[in-house]
């Protein structure tokens, strides 16, 4: 009952949570992985070479979310950069998609491969993320409301968005895709572009797969080639080294406010961490405000460029914080490190074209002195960087 537009959109938002979703998992495992002095010179090699592809990785994730959010203006909709704080509770998303942070370990590897994995792969899911009761989602057909189905794999689910789109096309023609280049954002990252035609859009589709699973099992550059590669690494480095721990021990599931009694979390407590995490959760809130202000109707291009370049230059520096984050005990005298949670702001405001430079500046402005409060000369460098992107 429901029409094809409306079930499209209501696809492609559940897409841009899930990559925004991976974008966080993979950026937390990173951010965990020792440097220098904490490992042997094999080890430590393979942990800089580890931390360069979940890093490349994560890059890619930032580019399906932002071809994701092209495709979503591009068909109608509105770009969406909200989503639930993780851990998601189970259900929202399908049955085998289980989204937590944790540090690198095995089982978060496994993980990995496993989200990652093409129709043609059987694969076990790490034991650390397996639900406890799986709740299988029931699309409801004859409704006015659209309702997502499940799906084993991602590239399961974007070809659910693929079949829609074409079918949408068949029935719309040109008018399945509207004319909004000129509202949607291009970062300088690989495969992104601006969605003009039916052919731009099912390109768009072919990369996020492509780079995600690869167009079969044997695609040594894509997502689940190079995380299987790693555990190969991993395996080789174990029989070296019984003892072999790439990451800090990081919290499983940190948050900065206090969880329901029933909720299994690490409250992160310890002042000299507290200070780090509400920092570096300003600094993503606001990476995520500059998005949403990129594709504003009424910002023009040159003003939408600069937003989008300050948006990545903050992102980047969230390294920084959250790889200082698991060298600081979550609560005081304890065991476990702390982890940038990603918490996302309750108003993903969208200012109008002629005061989104004024408000972006005046909230830079106070990040800065945030950084340099805690003498955090690098990050500050970098909001300075921003501050001037966003006024170019």
């Amino acid at each position: 009952m429901y029409g094809r537009r409306e079930y499209l959109i209501h696809l492609l938002t559940e897409a841009a949570e899930i990559e925004h979703n991976l974008l966080c998992s993979y950026l937390y495992a990173a951010f965990s992985l020792k440097r220098g002095g904490e490992s042997s010179a094999r080890e430590f090699r393979a942990l800089d070479g580890w931390r360069a592809t979940i890093m490349g990785v994560a890059i890619e994730e930032m580019g399906h979310l932002a071809l994701v959010n092209n495709m979503l203006v591009a068909t109608g909709g509105a770009p969406h950069f909200d989503r639930p704080n993780l851990p998601v509770a189970p259900g929202y998303h399908p049955a085998a998609f289980v989204v937590r942070l944790m540090p690198l370990t095995r089982s978060a590897l496994d993980h990995f491969i496993y989200l990652e994995r093409p129709l043609d792969e059987s694969i076990a899911d790490g034991r650390d993320f397996r639900a406890r009761e799986p709740m299988k989602r029931t699309p409801t057909p004859g409704h006015f409301t659209p309702s997502t189905p499940d799906y084993d794999t991602i590239g399961e689910f974007y070809g659910e968005i693929r079949e829609t789109l074409l079918a949408l096309a068949n029935s719309s023609g040109s008018g399945a895709i509207l004319d909004t280049a000129d509202r949607q954002c291009v970062v300088d990252m690989p495969g992104v572009i601006p969605i003009r035609n039916l052919s731009d859009a099912l390109s768009a589709l072919d990369t996020i797969v492509e780079q995600g699973e690869g167009s079969t099992s044997e695609k040594a550059d894509c997502h689940f080639a190079r995380f299987r590669a790693m555990r190969e690494e991993w395996l080789a480095l174990e029989a070296l080294n019984p003892d072999f721990a790439p990451a800090h021990p990081a919290a499983y599931d940190p948050v900065m406010r206090r969880p329901s009694a029933e909720a299994e979390r690490v409250w992160v407590t310890n002042p000299p961490a507290e200070r780090l995490l509400d920092l570096g959760n300003a600094m993503y809130g606001f990476t995520l405000m500059l998005l949403e202000q990129a594709y504003a109707i009424g910002t023009p291009q040159q003003r939408r460029a600069g937003l989008a370049a300050a948006a990545m230059t903050m992102m980047r520096t969230l390294s920084d914080i959250g790889h200082a984050l698991v060298q600081v005990p979550a609560v005081e005298s304890g065991a476990v490190n702390a982890g940038l949670t990603f918490a996302v702001p309750r108003n993903l405001r969208s200012a109008s074209a002629e005061s989104a430079v004024r408000l972006s500046l005046e909230r830079l402005e106070e990040l800065r002195r945030g950084a340099e409060a805690l003498g955090l000369a690098r990050v500050r460098t970098a909001i300075d960087r921003a501050a001037a992107q966003v006024n170019s």
